[in-house]
């Protein structure tokens, strides 16, 4: 009888990391579960320190040698019509599509360890599961929260009549796919994770440490998937458990300054739970070790609200999709246009951080829509507390409202892409004219458009590879990478590497990169941008002799 798998290997599979690097905070939260049950598990990121991903995965599956596969999938894409330098495009758009790389994942697993059984999740794929399952050529996922479902999946595993009754799991049943009831969420009593999970340090201190404090969506707005992924009903976390798990943060990690609270919208459903736990952090202290954000609508949002939120040193990250009426009623908003500009009066009263996030191109757009959110925007202009974010085109998702309307239409006007099965593929409904189309429009009248250049930069790849090995503590090949760079590559990670070389005593090597780096920077010349960094350098290098 097969042995029941004990060896876990998590695979986080979103290669958009690449460009913004961003925690996979779920694969943990599944991670930390596990070893809570005495499995043995290991997250890995396969599209580095190497340029080949395959070269990346066989070292990761020859070290760890698994007994079962988990494929974390975070994004099927990026939403946005019109990127720069997307991977993915038709007449109208162009995007980073993500699912082909996930399959070259899959593929590669399949030919090196093709006993293993693979197990997908994730929020992405909980969008549409049973078309992901089809699309990667494996048998079993998870639909939603995978903690508990994938601890069972590991006791029931090989047993498909046990896997077949597992709560939140899909299968493979006969020629097409089962999607079992999904168990109702709960926080764990004590549920923070006990060890951030080490390869990605890098991106938890500079993005920021993501910290759920409630789960669910009663919002309607067309295009958005959240209500999907996280259900309609919310779910509220303990107030003290969340203020511990801060606290525990801030005494365990001193290089995480930033914390995103992950709610799909903050101040929903109303302002009394989120008002208590922001004077929860004030009486503690924290807002004066941390930096704190989250996503907001803009209602509900008041005079009180905004006071707490300047006192704890919040940034807001407003949902507002147009400033245009007929188009928030359309996109079936709980807000409208004197609700944003309310907000935004208030962030200035305040001086709150704001960014304000806006959709160009949905069901009902016109240029006259279009104009007068411009409008807005010059006369809410860009200051160094306010900054617009904007997509243009709505992604079309499946069972989103948005996804029944485009069903419904007649004619296929508007609508830019293909519909693909499970709607995985890239397929837009912009108007009145294509995204690329709307963002050249935009860009002659905006005189702080957006560019979306989005890139898998070479240099910022060979930097990340470094940070990458020097989260892993492999200091040797990290070293070797350090001293193959060129120098602008060696001036940006320098100070991330010296940091973690004295953090674990690797004194003798962080003297070495400190001389070697003052070397290459003075053969630069004395007009070198990098001149600068030499003070910094020696001081640094002054704080080694006096320790020793």
């Amino acid at each position: 009888m097969r042995s029941k798998p004990k060896k876990v290997l998590l695979l986080y599979t979103d290669k958009y990391y690449l460009v913004k690097q961003i925690y996979p905070f779920g694969l943990d939260i599944v991670a930390d579960y596990l070893r809570r049950h005495s499995y043995d598990v290991t997250i890995d990121f396969p599209f580095l320190p190497e340029t080949d991903p395959e070269t990346n995965l066989i070292r990761i599956l020859e070290r760890e040698n698994p007994d079962l596969i988990g494929l974390g999938l975070r994004n099927i894409d990026t939403c946005m019509a019109c990127e720069k330098y997307g991977n993915h495009e038709g007449a109208g758009y162009r995007t980073f599509y993500f699912l082909p790389d996930v399959k070259q994942i899959v593929d590669i697993i399949k030919k090196q360890k093709p006993g293993v059984p693979l197990i997908a999740g994730g929020g992405a794929f909980t969008i549409s599961p049973a078309a992901i399952l089809k699309m990667l050529g494996i048998r079993y996922g998870v639909v939603g929260e995978g903690e508990e479902a994938v601890r069972q999946f590991l006791e029931a595993f090989p047993d498909d009549d046990k896997i077949s009754k597992i709560p939140n799991m899909i299968f493979q049943y006969r020629d097409s796919y089962k999607i079992n009831q999904k168990q109702p969420y709960a926080f764990r009593k004590a549920g923070r994770i006990i060890e951030r999970e080490s390869k990605f340090n890098y991106a938890y201190e500079t993005a920021g440490l993501p910290i759920q404090v409630k789960r669910g969506c009663n919002q309607n707005c067309s295009y958005c998937v959240e209500p999907i992924i996280e259900g309609r009903s919310f779910i509220f976390r303990d107030h003290d458990d969340v203020i511990y798990e801060l606290k525990s943060i801030a005494e365990k990690y001193d290089g995480i300054k930033n914390i995103f609270f992950t709610d799909t919208e903050f101040n929903i459903p109303d302002l009394k739970h989120c008002s208590i736990l922001i004077r929860k952090i004030i009486k503690s202290g924290l807002h004066e070790h941390f930096r704190f954000s989250s996503q907001f609508l803009p209602r509900p949002f008041d005079n009180e609200l905004s006071e707490l939120l300047a006192q704890a040193g919040f940034s807001v990250v407003l949902t507002c999709d147009s400033f245009a009426d007929s188009v928030l009623k359309i996109n079936r908003t709980s807000y409208r246009q004197n609700d944003i500009i309310q907000t935004l009066e208030l962030c200035r009263q305040f001086g709150l951080d704001c960014t304000v996030n806006l959709v160009f191109g949905l069901p009902g757009e016109t240029y006259e829509t279009i104009d007068h959110t411009i409008e807005q925007m010059l006369k809410f202009s860009p200051d160094l507390l306010r900054r617009y974010e904007y997509t243009i085109g709505g992604r079309i998702y499946q069972n989103t409202p948005l996804c029944r309307f485009v069903d419904k239409q007649e004619n296929s006007r508007h609508l830019y892409g293909r519909k693909s099965e499970g709607y995985l593929e890239p397929y837009y409904y912009c108007c009145p004219e294509s995204p690329l189309k709307l963002k050249a429009y935009i860009d002659d009248i905006l005189p702080f458009s957006i560019d979306y250049k989005n890139n898998y930069d070479g240099l910022m790849f060979h930097d990340l590879a470094i940070r990458y090995l020097i989260d892993q503590k492999d200091w040797d090949k990290a070293e070797t990478g350090f001293f193959n760079s060129n120098i602008s590559a060696q001036a940006s990670v320098y100070d991330y590497f010296f940091r973690k070389l004295t953090d674990y005593g690797e004194i003798e090597t962080a003297k070495q990169i400190s001389e070697r780096l003052v070397e290459a920077i003075l053969k630069t010349g004395p007009d070198s941008e990098y001149m600068e960094q030499i003070p910094l350098i020696k001081y640094y290098l002054s704080l080694l002799a006096s320790a020793n």
